[in-house]
């Protein structure tokens, strides 16, 4: 008889473990899929604004990165009419250099200008390869120029 009653306990016990580990009610479901919409609401706004930022950020690089190479272009067109009062051996070789640091400007604009957007760790790598290049073109027009005015 003792076995008998054990036996019972025992087996209530673990079905009503069962029955209270199991919650299926519809309200605590429908609560759970308005969290996770609320979620993914949320998300989308996130990633929305994380585009948006980018664009903004690309386009303020993009419009900066221009001005820079405007006035790059207007350097070296000025360089190109000091070469004009210089002997034609001197001028041939300035020209040269001056049609080098011109292309590289040239490429450079194309660069930007054909750069499509991709993920946030391309865009740094881009933005910092870009600067390096632009950064010696600079360096390599004023030492053009400094070179130009000491003659």
């Amino acid at each position: 008889m003792k076995t008998y009653i054990l036996k019972t306990i025992l087996t209530t016990s673990i079905i009503g473990l069962f029955m209270t580990s199991c919650n299926n009610s519809p309200t605590a479901k429908e609560e759970d899929v308005k969290e996770a919409t609320q979620d993914l609401i949320d998300a989308e706004a996130d990633l929305n604004q994380a585009e948006y930022d980018s664009i903004s950020d690309f386009n303020t690089f993009k419009e900066s990165i221009q001005l820079k190479l405007v006035e790059n272009q207007k350097v070296i067109d000025d360089l190109k009419l000091k070469i004009t009062s210089k002997g034609k051996v001197e001028r041939d070789i300035d020209e040269v250099e001056i049609n080098k640091l011109e292309k590289r400007n040239t490429d450079l604009r194309l660069k930007i200008e054909n750069y499509e957007q991709g993920p946030a760790q391309k865009w740094e790598l881009f933005k910092v390869d870009f600067n390096n290049e632009l950064d010696d073109l600079g360096k390599s027009i004023s030492e053009m120029a400094d070179r130009n005015k000491k003659k």
